[in-house]
């Protein structure tokens, strides 16, 4: 009896502890309103704290996939401005200037200096009889001295100055024959630009370098106008030198 009676009263007493670590551990209910509104706080601080976290992990993936959408867009534009780039670079075309080149060979010949300059203009149609006989003497004489033909001498003399001594061309050729100052002292003329004007010291430096010519083009005649017209490494016949040859011969022909 006093062994149940001792179990009995051991049990209750387990029982009241049991209850008294219970509400040690639970939160102490709240016993007026301004322990409540306190109790109320108090768990809505606790919740926004834990919220926070997980709103900032929130807003750092949302703002990832915005920086990750911007860049394809980025990328496409600047494909964009590729292909723009491109289209206006097609559309561009080289701008080609031409050039007019002179094919020259040099022939071996007895002239110590090749002329590359090209002689006077061609003067105006019309023949001076007067001019003809006037200095008929000289040109007979230096042409034969020189082995040129005595009427391609004319006709050369009349097409370009027309028998006019002081005849002075658009590119500084001087006198009868039209011959340039520079392919004469490049003959062995040593005298002044003045003194080429002289008929005779004309066509004595003249006749030579029509000579020349003649020696180059094999003594044909159109051959040998385009190396006096056109300088003596010419090789090719120009429209000038064409339209020049085509005068001579006429000339050649009328006498």
């Amino acid at each position: 009896m006093n062994k149940k009676f001792g179990m009995i009263l051991a049990l209750f007493g387990a029982m009241a502890f049991y209850g008294s670590n219970s509400a040690l551990s639970s939160p102490a209910e709240p016993n007026s309103i301004a322990d409540y509104i306190k109790l109320k706080r108090e768990r809505e601080a606790q919740a926004k704290a834990k919220a926070a976290p997980a709103a900032k992990i929130t807003q750092s993936k949302e703002k990832g996939k915005r920086v990750v959408a911007k860049a394809p867009a980025t990328k496409k534009a600047a494909a964009k401005q590729q292909r723009v780039s491109k289209k206006s670079a097609s559309h561009k075309r080289p701008v080609v200037q031409a050039k007019a080149r002179i094919k020259t060979t040099v022939v071996n010949e007895t002239i110590a200096s090749v002329d590359t300059m090209t002689t006077g203009s061609i003067a105006s149609a019309g023949a001076s009889a007067i001019g003809g006989t006037k200095y008929s003497t000289i040109i007979n004489s230096y042409a034969a001295s020189y082995g040129v033909p005595v009427a391609l001498a004319n006709a050369v003399i009349r097409v370009e100055s027309n028998y006019q001594p002081n005849m002075t061309g658009s590119a500084g050729e001087i006198g009868l024959m039209q011959i340039k100052y520079e392919t004469a002292r490049g003959l062995g003329y040593t005298g002044t630009r003045q003194a080429l004007y002289n008929p005779e010291e004309n066509i004595r430096w003249g006749m030579k370098y029509l000579a020349g010519a003649h020696k180059l083009g094999n003594g044909t005649t159109c051959g040998t106008i385009l190396r006096y017209n056109a300088g003596h490494g010419a090789t090719r016949m120009n429209p000038v030198s064409a339209n020049y040859c085509a005068k001579v011969k006429l000339e050649m022909a009328s006498n």
